[in-house]
């Protein structure tokens, strides 16, 4: 068996103010477990693909084996999405593994539970078309930063009328979306008539953020996974994708966007 490295979603695609149902490719994400000598310890948040080379790699860069033939044995088990590597016998590897660890594709926390089901919405606001592509295209012209140097990612708190309530650029698109969510935490902002925008894909570290923070949407240049897709749609997020050049993909909520 391999794991597939994309599936097609089902979305709706507004341009030109209507909306036309289509399919997209995704990428698939899948949340692996690494074993060392049987004892998990760490899930990691990743595509599924050369999941040799990817441990192998990951042991070797954490300082965990320093050759590769300390591995003795590399089992994957693509079924249950788990990985079991057998080390070498040796002190110094083994006060290295003593603690278990859990990362992500973008060095956050990986979860394998989803959020409580009391996070599930049961309203969206309602917001329209012209001004999702409005703030987008405000939001991604704003950043200083990015034009000087290209290495950040930004995340912004709109109104639902258009307006840039706060702004910030960071170096992990992650850590971008905790501050928007931190400030407005901070200052008492309701996020129910507000609408975060981002950068950044938008994986599952992501979309545990969101409804975490019980934000009702959420509006990207970039694309999801398949398992953010899943939780967007799980926890009732209006969620918007690939919003740039006059048009957005709607991964859920397209009854709450008004054309």
């Amino acid at each position: 068996m391999t794991l597939s490295a994309s599936e097609m979603v089902l979305l709706h695609e507004y341009r030109e103010g209507g909306f036309t149902e289509v399919s997209l490719p995704f990428s698939t994400e899948y949340v692996v477990t690494l074993k060392i000598n049987g004892s998990p310890y760490v899930t990691m948040a990743c595509s599924g693909s050369y999941l040799r080379e990817h441990i192998t790699g990951y042991l070797m860069t954490e300082g965990v084996i320093g050759r590769p033939d300390q591995i003795r044995e590399l089992d994957i088990d693509e079924a249950r999405l788990t990985v079991n590597v057998l080390l070498a016998e040796d002190r110094i590897i083994t006060e290295k593994i003593k603690r278990i660890k859990t990362i992500t594709v973008a060095g956050g926390r990986a979860k394998k539970s989803w959020p409580p089901e009391d996070l599930i919405r049961k309203k969206l606001p309602q917001v329209r078309a012209t001004t999702i592509l409005q703030s987008m295209s405000e939001f991604l012209a704003y950043s200083r930063e990015h034009e000087a140097t290209h290495g950040v990612h930004s995340a912004a708190l709109y109104s639902l009328e258009g307006g840039r309530l706060v702004f910030f650029d960071e170096i992990g698109r992650h850590n971008a979306i905790d501050k928007v969510i931190g400030h407005a935490a901070i200052h008492g902002i309701c996020l129910e008539d507000k609408m975060i925008c981002s950068t950044g894909r938008i994986s599952s570290e992501i979309a545990f953020k969101i409804i975490n923070a019980r934000a009702p949407v959420l509006v990207s240049r970039a694309s999801p996974t398949t398992l953010s897709v899943g939780l967007l749609r799980r926890f009732n997020i209006l969620s918007v994708i690939r919003a740039v050049n006059g048009r957005f993909f709607v991964v859920n909520g397209k009854e709450n966007i008004l054309a």
